[in-house]
């Protein structure tokens, strides 16, 4: 459970909508749909109910409603502070909100290359879950945003593709698939696997891939974070299929094993997030010029 998942559920409850709280907080009506049938998993009570087409509280979600309400109150005077002083932030500074897996190689990459042309520009990154990007960078809290796979767009953000980033097979120590350089996709057919959680644009991703190759595996866990996944993985709990950037060259051959997918071709699209109504300062703007054709993520060998 994070605070975005109270947010939803409190604009629920003003709105009585699925579609406006799913415009309210950049995401689909049926993410707003799993976030509160996951909170009820998680409060194990039922939130609401409907009546005559209106969404009524039951007690159990009036008494998480304040709660809710209130800790998204805090939250969001606090993200209002923040904008006031992104808003006074200098123009030599550029601010970078990413999700874990394009922040930790593939933009590591582009920020050393804009730093070395634009010496003393300060960068400041931070990691974030995919729906708050786009809040951080419609807001102002962000210059720039980084996703993978976004499946929708969203009012007064222009969304640029500008790498793509290779999906691998990612298996434990004791997988039958240890030691193994590649592997078929059918070999994938049966298989366990541990994956994105639902609500992820990954997650759809990896489904329709998995789909148009007519693979059916067993889901053993859905997770949100990849250094969970990966030591599920590690554990011996099932497969994963992971951005090959997300493995250390450290863990490969060693508590991970990477194999590339041999016989199919499965690049997960990077886009870069910025707003179309906020004027971009010098440095934001020679940012943007390294950007000027798509690039492919560079391959590691596993």
């Amino acid at each position: 459970m994070n605070i975005e998942t109270l947010k939803v559920f409190r604009d629920l409850s003003d709105t009585g909508s699925f579609s406006k709280t799913a415009e309210l907080n950049y995401i689909s009506q049926s993410a707003v749909s799993q976030q509160i049938k996951k909170l009820e998993r998680v409060l194990k009570c039922k939130l609401y109910h409907r009546q005559a087409g209106k969404i009524l509280l039951t007690p159990c979600g009036e008494k998480f409603y304040a709660a809710s309400r209130k800790i998204s109150g805090l939250y969001e005077g606090a993200l209002k502070a923040i904008r006031t002083l992104g808003q006074e932030r200098p123009p030599d500074e550029i601010k970078i909100s990413t999700i874990y897996s394009a922040g930790i190689y593939m933009l590591q990459n582009y920020v050393r290359q804009f730093l070395a042309h634009n010496p003393g520009t300060k960068v400041s990154v931070e990691y974030r879950q995919f729906s708050q990007i786009y809040q951080d960078v419609a807001s102002g809290r962000a210059d720039f945003g980084f996703m993978a796979c976004p499946y929708r767009k969203a009012a007064g953000l222009a969304m640029l593709p500008v790498a793509k980033d290779e999906m691998v097979v990612i298996a434990g120590a004791a997988s039958p698939l240890a030691g193994r350089k590649s592997v078929n996709v059918k070999e994938l057919n049966g298989q366990d696997f541990i994956f994105f959680d639902r609500l992820f644009p990954s997650r759809r991703y990896i489904d329709a891939f998995l789909r148009g190759h007519n693979i059916k595996g067993r889901v053993k866990m859905e997770l949100d974070n990849i250094d969970t996944i990966k030591t599920a993985v590690a554990s011996g709990a099932g497969i994963s299929l992971l951005p090959r950037s997300a493995v250390r060259d450290d863990e490969n051959g060693q508590s991970l094993h990477v194999l590339r997918i041999a016989d199919a071709q499965f690049l997960r699209p990077i886009y870069l997030i910025y707003s179309r109504a906020r004027k971009l300062g010098p440095a934001a703007r020679n940012f943007m010029g390294i950007f000027e054709t798509p690039k492919k993520v560079p391959a590691r060998r596993p």
